[in-house]
């Protein structure tokens, strides 16, 4: 039972990773693309740069962009859905 409650916080910790590293990977490229109307669907990394006290720079560039901890984060939290599951299974 002590196992099961941590397989499934642990599960629940890696959903929400997973949910955060997809925003900041995919989702956080739609602002530059409607902000400046150009195809940047293509490039690997965008980084918007700003403070208080000075200009906002853009930076844009095509070296390629790893999204290891996305797929790492999605593994863990679909194997700890699978094995809830096998357990539920197995209880019933």
């Amino acid at each position: 039972m002590k196992k099961r409650k941590m397989v499934t916080l642990f599960t629940i910790i890696f959903i929400i990773m997973t949910l955060i590293s997809i925003c900041h990977n995919f989702i956080m490229l739609i602002y530059p693309f409607f902000k400046l109307q150009k195809q940047i669907g293509s490039s690997n990394s965008v980084a918007i740069i700003g403070g208080a006290d000075g200009p906002t720079a853009l930076y844009i560039t095509n070296e390629p962009s790893l999204h290891i901890f996305t797929v790492i984060f999605a593994l863990l939290s679909i194997a700890g859905v699978l094995y809830l599951s096998h357990i539920k299974r197995i209880e019933k």
